[in-house]
C-alpha cells in the first residue's frame, strides 16, 4: 500500500500546478460541458448536438442523478452531511461490502496509468437516445451506443462511436416523427463517427492523482470539488462514478473511493446484480420512495472495476444504462482523422440523418457536408 502511495505522489511531480487563470478557464469549460450554462432558444428547424457532446474536451461520459427521495442537503455540504463515526459505530452491510472492494483494489498492481506513448483504452456499450426538435415538437428514438475511447495522460487520444438499433420510444412518438419530421424508419437515425484528438483534446478525471487524499471523507470532498455539480448526495454518487469510468485511478485512490461511497447518505446495497450485457457484480445506489431502484453502479467483486451503471424510472423500467466491457493499456490508437477544431469533430460520420458532436450552429451529416443551423431540425443526442 505504501509503495502505491509513493508512486501516486511521484506521478507527474515535475508538472507545475496550474495558475488561477487556468483553473478558472477549466472550471468554465466544465460547467459549459455538463450543460449548466444557459442555452439560447433553438431557432425553428435548428439541428445541433447538446453541449456535452459538442465540446470535445468533455467527451467522457457523465451522469446526473436527481434524487426523488428528498436527500438534497442544500447548505449542509459533504462534511455536515457525513457526520462522524466512533470505534463503537457498527459497520453496516454496505460498508462491509465496500471495504471488501477497497481491499481488492488496494492490493492490485498499478498498471492503469499510461506511460509515454501509451493510452488507456475503454470499451463500452449502452442505451442512449437521439431527439429531433423543431416548431415546439420533438421526435425521440432510443439507440444502442457502442463506444471505444483511447486517452493518454496528456489528453491526446481517439474516440470511435457507433449508434444503432434505433427504435421509436412509443406509438405516439412514432406518429409524431412521421407527421412532423417525415421520419418513418427509425434506423435512418443510426450514426457513427470517429476522431483522433491532440494533446488536451480529452481528459482524465484529474491530471494530479498525487494531490488527492486517501482519507474517504476528504476524498469525497475533493472529487466533488473537481467534478462539480450540486452539493447533494445524488451528485456525490455521480462524482464517484465519474472518477471510476474511463479512468486511470491508481489502486490507493480507487480503494478510498469505495469507502467514500459507503459514506454517502441514502446509498443502499442491492446485492448481486446483472448488467444488460450479462456482467454480474455488486450493485449499490439509490431507490425511489416506492422502493424501486433509481440509479445503481455495479462493481466487479474480483477486480474492483466498475462494470456498469443503470438508471430506472419509478415504474422500474430501465431507461438508461452503460456497461464497461474492457479496459487496458495499449501502445497505439487507430489512424482516424485528426480533430483540428475543438468545436466540431472532423472524423468519418455515417448515417442518413444522424449527427456527431458539432460546433454551435453546424452539423456533419451523413454526406459529410456542413449545413447552417436553420437548415435542418435540431438533433440532440443524450446519454
Amino acid at each position: 500500500m505504501l509503495d502505491e502511495l509513493e508512486r501516486v505522489r511521484a506521478y507527474r511531480a515535475d508538472v507545475p500546478e496550474p495558475d488561477s487563470a487556468t483553473v478558472e478557464a477549466a472550471r468554465a469549460d466544465l460547467m459549459a460541458a455538463i450543460g449548466e450554462e444557459p442555452r439560447a432558444a433553438s431557432p425553428a428547424g435548428a439541428r445541433r448536438s447538446e453541449p456535452s457532446r459538442r465540446r470535445l474536451r468533455k467527451l467522457q461520459r457523465r451522469r446526473r442523478l436527481v434524487l426523488a427521495g428528498g436527500l438534497a442537503t442544500v447548505g449542509v455540504g459533504i462534511a455536515g452531511a457525513l457526520g462522524f463515526t466512533t470505534a463503537a459505530t457498527p459497520v453496516s452491510a454496505l460498508a462491509a461490502q465496500m471495504n471488501k472492494l477497497a481491499n481488492v483494489a488496494a492490493n492490485q498492481a498499478w498498471t492503469g496509468i499510461p506511460g509515454p506513448g501509451q493510452y488507456l483504452y475503454t470499451q463500452s456499450q449502452g442505451l442512449t437516445s437521439s431527439s429531433t426538435m423543431g416548431n415546439d415538437k420533438e421526435c425521440t428514438v432510443s439507440q444502442v451506443e457502442h463506444r471505444q475511447i483511447w486517452i493518454a495522460t496528456n489528453g491526446s487520444g481517439a474516440i470511435n462511436d457507433v449508434r444503432d438499433q434505433s427504435k421509436f420510444t412509443s406509438a405516439a412518438d412514432q406518429a409524431l416523427c412521421a407527421s412532423s419530421f417525415n421520419i418513418t424508419d427509425p434506423s435512418s437515425q443510426n450514426s457513427s463517427w470517429n476522431n483522433r484528438f491532440p494533446a488536451g483534446g480529452l481528459a482524465m478525471p484529474t491530471k494530479n492523482w498525487k494531490a488527492l487524499s486517501t482519507d474517504p471523507r476528504t476524498l469525497l470532498t475533493q472529487v466533488h470539488r473537481l467534478d462539480g455539480g450540486p452539493d447533494n448526495p445524488g451528485e456525490w454518487f455521480t462524482n464517484i462514478g465519474d472518477f471510476m469510468r474511463e479512468s486511470d485511478a491508481p489502486p490507493a485512490i480507487r480503494a478510498a473511493l469505495y469507502k467514500a461511497a459507503a459514506l454517502i447518505p441514502g446509498i443502499k446495497l442491492f446485492g448481486t446484480q446483472t448488467s444488460p450485457v450479462g456482467q454480474t457484480g455488486l450493485g449499490v445506489g439509490f431507490t425511489y420512495p416506492n422502493g424501486q431502484i433509481d440509479a445503481e453502479l455495479i462493481f466487479d467483486q474480483q477486480t474492483a472495476r466498475l462494470l456498469a451503471e443503470e438508471y430506472y424510472d419509478q415504474s422500474g423500467k430501465l431507461v438508461d444504462w452503460y456497461a464497461y466491457t474492457q479496459q487496458k493499456i495499449v501502445d497505439a490508437v487507430p489512424d482516424y482523422p485528426m480533430e483540428t477544431n475543438t468545436g466540431s469533430p472532423s472524423g468519418t460520420t455515417t448515417g442518413n440523418s444522424g449527427t456527431t458532436p458539432s460546433g454551435s450552429g453546424t452539423t456533419t451529416t451523413g454526406s459529410g457536408t456542413s449545413t447552417s443551423a436553420a437548415a435542418a431540425p435540431e438533433t440532440t443526442t443524450t446519454g
